[in-house]
């Protein structure tokens, strides 16, 4: 039993231990019987015992070993949940091997695609190309088909050819940049503290800009095929860049959205490596690790040039990963885990609609490192 002059005098001493304060989160989780329905008693003269309301302070500083055990425990039982391994065992040896890079400081790129702005009231990129379809009279149930097998280009071409772009460009700005947009509850603001460098998007809106802006904004912003050596030289700085890989939606010398500009920027016939922007993600692709988040990795003209590149150099090329939505069908899942692999990615799975996931595995890298 422990004493309550004991405790009282632990209590004094606690504000300054380092150790107890770190683990904030667990300490209030403990007092509040998450993880279990532990007590500390105290006797008074009398012989009347009484419950100490502290119970992680009482435990801390009466028996360290017992508070550490529990410790353990709890983080390793949330880590399994965070790392959703009930569904995707394999999630674990991916993500350790992401930790021990982040903890080499080894130069990791976050990727971020559109997935990454549905937190903050954005439609998905598929969403909103569905979205264009149906008001062009096109049948939805076809265009989600086609999407899920990797028609972007077209059915985008499809849909501008049917809408024209001006409605595109019209609506894109209600969708994406309205009043009801909150950059802040997108999961792109775990990146802040996590990756103090360089960033990569191919998304056309303002959210990872927007949330980063108060705390840790960009340096510059560059665009994909401006072809002037300025994000690769900011990378080697350790400078704070962001690449906005496909321009700007409302720029058309520097945007990439439909086929013909795809066609312009990557190559006609297959990946032509004169060209800027496949010149640009070789460099990255074959020297940093890159960390793909919200993005869907199906079909995009920048995986072609992450496979040629993989292809010709897998012995030599970093380790690339994915936070990353599996397959509705599970029996699907084996087909994307090999089709991940021939781009040298290893995926960390998350079931499609948890969208709570991928901001907690980055929580957990923060953790971690």
């Amino acid at each position: 039993m422990i004493k309550k002059e004991t405790v009282a005098k632990a209590v004094e001493l606690l504000s300054e231990n380092e150790e107890y304060t770190r683990n904030e989160e667990f300490n209030s989780s403990l007092n509040d019987g998450e993880f279990g329905d532990y007590q500390v008693l105290f006797r008074t003269p009398e012989g009347e015992e009484q419950p100490f309301g502290n119970i992680a302070k009482a435990i801390f500083s009466a028996d360290k070993a017992r508070y550490r055990q529990i410790v353990n425990r709890t983080s390793e039982t949330a880590r399994l949940q965070i790392l959703r391994d009930d569904q995707f065992p394999q999630n674990q040896q991916a993500f350790d091997r992401l930790v021990m890079i982040l903890r080499q400081r080894a130069s990791i790129i976050p990727f971020i695609g559109a997935g990454f702005a549905v937190a903050a009231g954005c439609s998905s990129w598929s969403d909103y190309i569905v979205s264009q379809a149906t008001k062009a009279r096109m049948p939805e149930v076809t265009i989600r088909e086609r999407l899920k097998n990797g028609e972007h280009e077209t059915v985008m071409d499809e849909v501008i050819q049917t809408q024209t772009l001006h409605v595109f460009q019209r609506d894109f700005r209600s969708e994406f940049e309205g009043a009801g947009i909150a950059p802040a509850l997108s999961p792109a603001t775990e990146l802040i503290a996590l990756f103090s460098g360089c960033m990569v998007t191919t998304n056309f809106d303002r959210i990872l800009e927007d949330c980063h802006q108060a705390t840790e904004p960009f340096a510059e912003k560059v665009i994909g095929n401006e072809n002037s050596g300025r994000f690769l030289r900011a990378l080697y700085r350790g400078e704070k860049y962001l690449l906005k890989l496909h321009g700007n939606i409302d720029e058309q010398q520097h945007r990439v959205l439909i086929k013909e500009e795809y066609d312009n920027n990557y190559g006609q016939d297959g990946i032509d490596f004169n060209l800027a922007i496949p010149q640009l993600l070789k460099k990255i692709f074959g020297n940093h690790t890159v960390l793909f988040l919200g993005c869907s990795l199906i079909a995009d003209r920048y995986l072609d040039v992450l496979q040629t590149v993989y292809e010709k150099g897998a012995d030599y090329m970093p380790e690339h990963f994915a936070i990353l939505a599996a397959p509705v069908d599970e029996d699907e899942l084996p087909e994307r885990d090999r089709f991940l692999a021939s781009h040298g990615i290893s995926p960390i799975w998350f079931t499609e609609g948890d969208w709570d996931a991928p901001e907690e595995m980055l929580k957990q890298l923060k953790k971690e490192i």
